[in-house]
Order: C-alpha cells, then structure tokens, then sequence
C-alpha cells in the first residue's frame, strides 16, 4: 500500500514538475510552529503601533526584520517590554512626550 503512494507521489512529482516530497516536507519543517507565529504577530502588532508614532520607519523595520530571526523566549520578553512602554506611553502627559521628543531631535 505504502509502496502505491509513493509511487503515485512520484509520478505526481513527474507529471506536474513538482519538486520532491522530501524537499518539500524539509521545507514545511523549516516554519515557525504556532507559538512562534503568535508571538510573532504579537510583535508585529505592538511594533506598528509603536512605528505610527516613530518618525524613522526604517529602523523599524529593521527592528522587525531582527525579531524574525529572536528566539522565542527573547521574543516573549520584548513582548512584555513593548506592552509596558505602550502603557507608560499611554499615561504620559503630553508635556513629558514633547519634552522627550524635543531631546530626540537634539
């Protein structure tokens, strides 16, 4: 039976011009499992709110393309570091958030 299928996948593989099985179950092994697809959306999320705020998109990016590449505890606790500053930010009086953008700037 086991034979059957393989030889039909192959014969797939053939008629269709795909690559091998092998190859593409290496591949599929090679994604994020869903934790880190979570907490990498999470990131994300936390990062876009974080980059309408920030004038240089750029780094940002940057900074996005580097959590791809985290380990998945480093990503957790940049989570929680994000949220914290998400809420500081959000209790921030506006004089305070002018006063750290003005030393930006500088």
């Amino acid at each position: 039976m086991l034979d059957k299928v393989a030889e039909a996948a192959r014969e797939a593989e053939r008629k269709f011009g795909l690559p091998p099985l092998s190859k593409f179950l290496e591949t599929v092994e090679k994604l994020p499992d869903e934790k880190r697809l979570k907490l990498i959306k999470e990131v994300l999320v936390a990062a876009e709110k974080v980059s309408q705020t920030a004038l240089q998109l750029d780094q940002v990016v940057s900074l996005i393309r580097e959590f791809n590449e985290m380990p998945v505890e480093k990503l957790e606790r940049l989570e929680k570091v994000l949220k914290r500053i998400e809420g500081i930010m959000k209790k921030a009086p506006q004089e305070l958030l002018s006063f750290l953008t003005s030393l930006k700037e500088k």
